[in-house]
């Protein structure tokens, strides 16, 4: 199975900055992040809560393994849904985290393994704008409602779970 993964929005540690993973077909899943969780997460990195340390390259990678997470929780929602049904899938990723394309798959590979998924080497690219991840990036930011059934919830604690110094 392939499956595309974008994102809408500046930044990640913006309100409204949306993850998306769909495919060809009519599989679609998003997280949309709150400014709650993006003010608790900032907080808890600046107080040396998480594993990463406080500087530019730092942050960059606090920022992937958030990016990374949602992923995960994204493709683990599908799987528990019953909508992946191989173990072998290939991602296709657009380039939102340029020059960072190694470390997302180093962190994403262990985390789908955990699932039972094994991943070919991603492919990172620009998607196009008809596809179907990119679309529905756009509109689940531009949803201030939250009124689209794609979205998931994921809660702090399960950010927290792989972020956290151990």
């Amino acid at each position: 199975m392939e499956f595309e993964v974008d994102v809408s929005g500046e930044d990640i540690f913006n309100e409204g900055y949306t993850i998306v993973v769909a495919d060809r077909n009519s599989i679609v899943k998003g997280f949309k992040f709150t400014r709650a969780l993006i003010q608790v997460l900032r907080s808890r990195y600046g107080e040396g809560t998480y594993r990463y340390p406080s500087s530019h390259q730092g942050k960059a990678l606090f920022r992937v393994r958030i990016y990374c997470v949602a992923v995960y929780e994204i493709l683990k929602t599908l799987k528990e849904e019953g909508k992946i049904k191989n173990q072998e899938i290939s991602l296709r990723i657009c380039k939102d985290f340029q020059g960072h394309e190694r470390d997302i798959t180093s962190n994403l590979k262990p985390l789908l393994e955990k699932l039972g998924l094994k991943i070919s080497k991603p492919v990172y690219q620009k998607l196009s704008r008809d596809s179907p991840a990119d679309q529905y990036a756009y509109l689940m930011r531009k949803d201030n409602k939250n009124l689209m059934k794609e979205y998931i919830h994921i809660s702090l604690d399960e950010f927290e779970k792989y972020l956290r110094k151990k």
